[in-house]
């Protein structure tokens, strides 16, 4: 029971390491059961800045969009390459198994069967020349 204990108080000790300490630090950071007000129902202070500032994020969202997409793509990309390409190289290396043993056997056949008219007109042609000179003399 007091390994138990020992290691609760470990983990303990471990995350309040990287919990905020006192109440100011506590409350910047959001919980679940507050309200936040949305930026657009706030009202607009003269003195927050020039008006171009504001309109600029506007400007920004589209960039930061592409950039946040781009950056996911290229944190996942290898992942699902790896996923996508495995299973895809076995069904090629199946279906190229299949497509090659038909072609080997279409091959073969093709080559018996010109072989055999090969040595048929050669068959031919030998018996036509023994028995032509036998006949013309």
């Amino acid at each position: 029971m007091s390994d138990s204990d020992g290691l609760l108080g470990k983990a303990d000790a471990f995350l309040k390491r990287y919990r905020p300490s006192g109440a100011a630090a506590q409350s910047d950071v959001p919980v679940l059961t507050e309200i936040i007000a949305e930026p657009a129902a706030t009202p607009a202070h003269p003195s927050s800045g020039p008006p171009a500032e504001r309109g600029s994020t506007g400007s920004e969202l589209p960039e930061l969009e592409q950039r946040l997409k781009q950056s996911i793509l290229d944190a996942i990309g290898p992942h699902i390459a790896k996923f996508v390409e495995e299973p895809l190289r076995a069904r090629l290396d199946a279906h190229l198994q299949r497509a090659l043993t038909a072609l080997s056997a279409q091959v073969k056949t093709d080559i018996e069967t010109m072989i055999r008219d090969a040595v048929a007109r050669a068959v031919e042609l030998e018996i036509a020349r023994a028995r032509g000179p036998s006949r013309g003399s």
